[in-house]
């Protein structure tokens, strides 16, 4: 490949992946703002994360298989202009100011992207002789990196450009992006594989992506602190039960297909289950990351939207982690680097969840992230992709890794719905915390409990945060006291006025209590959110600790075959 045409190849697929990889952090300091501006619920909120990887998910297998046939170029050109379409939708939606319309949005865009990292991949792949396909490829993961680092700040710095309420610039940004790419794109070489197509598993894809949505609409609509009576809701034991049946039909589909989605026989090699759990593991604590911003905007009090700078930092963690985590492997075996990764990430998690939200302030957080970051630095990613690598056999390692992506995918779409139950069972409890430090002023609770006021404020807070808990509680009470002006104009014995004075008087005294209690009942939540990823982590520490004592090192395993070889 000529100089120039190798500077185009990487230019063309980095800033694909680049796009696609800061468009998952760009969301998660807005997912507030988002859900506050189209009014909907906490718990409907995360599905602008979850929907988008749900289809990712689907999309990535079925994408790479079709560049296979097709041709990569065109398929990766297709997928570009797929993403930048949804991109474009997706901001849009911020001015039709419609929720669904946004989640149909994210689904064009999530088809698009689980095109760019695959394609990319296999691309580059083919196109770098074996000497410098390493590096090639190596780059990808570093592109990859810095725009999980960047995307929440981004993000952030965004919202503060344009404004919380002109939110959909963080998908509009992906546009421009596009078409540059695409313009770059058409003086790409056409590369497509080598091996014979085989028939696309249509019918695998289709089945998993129905047990894939029913377990993930009957977990959001799973209430942990009332599961016996949620667990009877139409809304929830219907489709855990289409997802259970959905299991068997899945064997039987892939067992038939000639290229299945999922090769089952992994699952009866007892190392390559652990190794497919673990996956589905990290991805499930890989999510316990989109709850940062809120989380540290509740901590530390700043404004909605403002969190992304933090998970920035935690980022960095993740970031120094990862290498050093694949450098300890060849020295110390990977087995020994995921149990230390695994203890890493309980100890953060409970730190988090019981340290600083009982003492909350930035070195807390900070040395909470920075534990939290180690962990995963050293358990996802190169950990459980080397795993795969050492146990199936050099033909199938493309297959086993897709496989790993798929199962991660899927933990990374189920757990969020999970985990925002601990956040919203919080918020429903906010109410009766707030009454408990209000201000009561004389006659005041008979005209508030008589007009509804005190319930009103407290049940119309919506996506409200700590910082602006409290102006929207003094803004209801001027709106209910002006109300109450007209009601008792002509009654003598109450002087609306003087109450309404020294109530908000009362109210401005009250501010930091307000506050406090609102951060408070908030991080009960996050204390069971934190526990519960705590636990998952636990899970993957035992299986690790499963894992035979004898899988070798990368390096061993380059000596191996060159003595094979020899």
């Amino acid at each position: 490949m000529k100089k120039k045409s190798v500077g185009i190849t990487m230019a063309v697929f980095l800033l694909g992946i680049f796009m696609g990889a800061i468009d998952s952090g760009i969301v998660s300091p807005a997912r507030d703002i988002i859900a506050d501006g189209l009014k909907v619920s906490q718990n409907a909120s995360v599905w602008v994360v979850t929907i988008y990887t749900l289809a990712y998910a689907v999309s990535m297998p079925l994408m790479g298989k079709l560049s296979d046939k097709y041709g990569r170029k065109k398929v990766y050109m297709v997928s570009i202009t797929l993403f930048g379409l949804g991109s474009l939708l997706c901001g849009v939606s911020d001015y039709v100011n419609s929720y669904t319309f946004l989640l149909f949005s994210r689904v064009i865009e999530a088809i698009g992207g689980g095109g760019i990292m695959p394609i990319a991949t296999a691309y580059i792949g083919t196109s770098f002789p074996v000497e410098k396909r390493g590096s090639a490829l190596g780059m990808i993961g570093g592109v990859y990196g810095i725009a999980t680092v960047v995307g929440p700040t981004l993000g952030s710095g965004i919202l503060s450009i344009f404004g919380d309420k002109n939110w959909g610039f963080l998908f509009l940004v992906n546009v421009p992006i596009s078409i540059i790419i695409l313009l770059m794109a058409t003086k790409l070489e056409e590369n497509t594989s080598a091996q014979g197509i085989k028939k696309l598993d249509v019918c695998g894809s289709g089945v998993l992506t129905i047990l894939i949505l029913s377990l993930m609409y009957g977990a959001t609509n799973l209430k942990f602190y009332e599961f016996a009576n949620s667990i009877k809701s139409l809304d929830v034991w219907p489709y855990l039960l289409i997802f259970i049946i959905s299991i068997p039909i899945l064997v039987w589909v892939e067992k038939k297909a000639e290229d299945p989605v999922i090769n089952l026989s992994y699952f009866t090699n007892k190392e390559i289950a652990i190794t497919l759990i673990l996956s589905f593991v990290v991805g499930c604590g890989l999510m316990a990351t989109v709850f940062i911003p809120q989380f540290s905007e509740n901590i530390l009090r700043t404004p909605m939207g403002s969190g992304g700078y933090i998970v920035t930092i935690f980022a960095i963690f993740v970031g120094i982690a990862a290498p050093l985590g694949g450098k300890f492997i060849d020295k110390i075996g990977v087995k020994k680097v995921l149990l230390i990764g695994m203890s890493l990430v309980i100890i953060g998690n409970l730190y988090q969840g019981y340290v600083t939200t009982k003492h909350p302030g930035m070195v807390n957080l900070i040395i909470g992230l920075a534990i939290m970051g180690f962990g995963l630095g050293f358990s996802m990613g190169t950990p459980i992709n080397y795993l795969m690598l050492s146990l199936v056999p050099d033909n199938e390692a493309t297959v086993g890794q897709s496989a790993v992506s798929l199962i991660k995918s899927i933990g990374i779409a189920v757990s969020p719905n999970i985990l925002i139950n601990f956040i919203s069972d919080a918020g429903r409890r906010v109410p009766e915390a707030l009454q408990k430090v209000m201000p009561h002023v004389d006659g005041m609770s008979n005209i508030m409990s008589n007009s509804g006021g005190a319930s009103n404020v407290a049940n119309s807070m919506g996506n409200a945060s700590v910082t602006n808990i409290f102006s929207l509680i003094k803004g209801m009470a001027q709106s209910q006291f002006a109300a109450l002006g007209d009601k008792f104009a002509n009654n003598p014995h109450m002087n609306i006025d003087m109450i309404e004075k020294s109530y908000m008087q009362s109210l401005d005294g009250a501010k930091d209590a307000i506050e406090t209690a609102f951060q408070q009942t908030m991080n009960t939540g996050y204390t069971k959110l934190f526990l519960t990823c705590a636990i998952i982590a636990l899970i993957g520490l035992i299986l690790t600790a499963m894992l035979n004592n004898n899988l070798i090192t990368m390096k061993n395993r380059r000596l191996e075959k060159k003595e094979k070889t020899n």
